[in-house]
Order: C-alpha cells, then sequence, then structure tokens
C-alpha cells in the first residue's frame, strides 16, 4: 500500500531526471508504480531529532535507482506520509 501511495512522488524523480540529461533510453512509465521495478531498497535512516521537529514522526527510505547509479534515491516520510523524494544528499530540509 505505502509503495503504491508514493509511487507518483518518486515517478516525478524519475521524470524530472528524465527531463534534466536528456536521456531517450529511460522509458517513459505509463504507470506510477511501474517506478519500483526500478528501485533496489538499501536501508531505512531515523535521523537524529535534531534535524526535524522531534515531535513529528520522520525517517528516510534510501535506495539504488536505474535512473542514477551514483547518487541513489533518498525518500522522506514524516508523519507516515512521503513529502519529498530526490537524490541521496539532496532531499529538501
Amino acid at each position: 500500500m505505502i509503495l503504491r501511495i508514493t509511487a507518483p512522488l518518486v515517478l516525478q524523480n524519475y521524470d524530472v531526471y528524465r527531463d534534466m540529461i536528456g536521456d531517450e533510453s529511460m522509458p517513459l512509465l505509463a504507470n506510477p508504480i511501474q517506478v519500483w521495478d526500478e528501485v533496489t531498497f538499501s536501508y531505512i535512516y531515523v535521523p537524529p531529532h535534531v534535524e526535524y521537529d522531534r515531535h513529528i514522526p520522520t525517517f528516510e527510505l534510501l535506495a539504488e535507482c536505474s535512473w542514477d547509479p551514483e547518487h541513489g534515491l533518498e525518500v522522506r516520510f514524516r508523519n507516515g506520509v512521503a513529502d519529498d523524494a530526490d537524490q541521496i544528499g539532496e532531499t529538501g530540509r
């Protein structure tokens, strides 16, 4: 269920990256859930409370992704909802 809800946010990252580098070999994905076929999960990171409001449960899903193997993918969850997806180390704070 969480992957289905989060897929549009991750797909947006995929599409932005595809447009930015102009890589026509990266296929357009007809269904957002297909983006998970391009992702391999690495680990979940719980940041120290000093990085975020400690009253808002926050964790980050870090993964390898086919569209940016050098940097990978980071999806931030706050209060159980994915609110940002970007390359590892680039997620907006």
